[in-house]
């Protein structure tokens, strides 16, 4: 069993007052309490989120880092950041299975965009996910994910159970074969993703047009 130090960070969307994701996101901490940890015994978010004094109206970001316990809380009102190009950045060695508050190295393949919004992050010229959540491409007919990202993010994993999402292999050159791609996570439906046409996604050292 892996044994570490680092905190971990859940970000949970708050919506008028319901948290609809709240159990893929309790599945979550659960599965990286007791990998990390060893811990079995739940954290339970919702006891924990009803003792706060959530808004009842909007959209806002709770920011929970925890380990064995928790650390910090946060609440605050939530925009959603503009994004209509993507560059491909190559990324080998992260290793993000676990919603880390550490993003080093997240953050040094996001210096690389080149002017761009956010990034592809290819992982051994596989397809993984952006900087700011996991992907969803459009083929004219179904809207399908990565099969093997670098975190397995819960608005994703409601998308794939419900069938609106299909995963599967993807890599860098494949990326032609889709029309548009959007940025999901867990304060981004997909029906709220500006779609991005796979034309406005670039290489590296690809002049922006």
């Amino acid at each position: 069993m892996q044994k570490t130090t680092l905190p971990l960070i859940e970000t949970i969307c708050l919506q008028d007052g319901q948290i609809p994701l709240l159990a893929y996101h309790q599945k979550r901490v659960n599965r990286s309490r007791f990998m990390l940890f060893g811990i079995k015994k739940q954290l339970n978010l919702d006891t924990f989120l009803k003792e706060q004094d959530l808004p009842k109206t909007g959209r806002h970001k709770l920011r929970i880092v925890y380990d064995r316990l928790v650390h910090d809380f946060t609440c605050v009102p939530y925009q959603q950041k503009k994004i209509t190009n993507l560059r491909i950045v190559v990324e080998n060695t992260v290793d993000y299975r676990h919603k880390y508050l550490d993003r080093k190295a997240l953050d040094n393949a996001y210096s690389y965009r080149d002017g761009c919004d956010d990034i592809i992050i290819s992982h051994h010229q596989f397809v993984t996910d952006t900087y700011f959540g996991n992907i969803a491409l459009f083929d004219g007919k179904k809207w399908w994910t990565p099969a093997h990202p670098l975190l397995k993010g819960v608005q994703r994993n409601a998308l794939i159970k419900n069938g609106q999402l299909h995963p599967t292999v993807i890599r860098i050159p494949d990326l032609k074969y889709f029309k548009e791609i959007k940025i999901i996570n867990a304060m981004i439906r997909l029906e709220d993703s500006p779609a991005i046409p796979i034309s406005k996604v670039f290489h590296s050292g690809e002049v922006i047009d």
